[in-house]
């Protein structure tokens, strides 16, 4: 009785994972968050590409985020 209950319950943990995952694709939070991610990598390279006279300074996420806004 206690396999049929682990599978029930794996079962319906992948429905609601599923189900989130789409209902975040649908909502656009999803392309939100993945847009938010390149542009922080975007960043950091520019930062840690500027030379290897940089600063250890700039790799700062404050650093960062001024370069980015400049």
């Amino acid at each position: 009785m206690k396999r049929h209950r682990d599978g029930i319950a794996a079962a319906l943990g992948l429905v609601l994972g599923v189900a989130a995952m789409v209902g975040m694709v649908v909502s656009g939070v999803y392309a939100n968050a993945a847009g938010a991610e390149a542009r922080g990598v975007q960043a950091l390279f520019h930062a840690a590409g500027a030379g290897p006279a940089a600063p250890a300074a700039l790799l700062a996420s404050n650093d960062i985020k001024n370069e980015v806004d400049e």
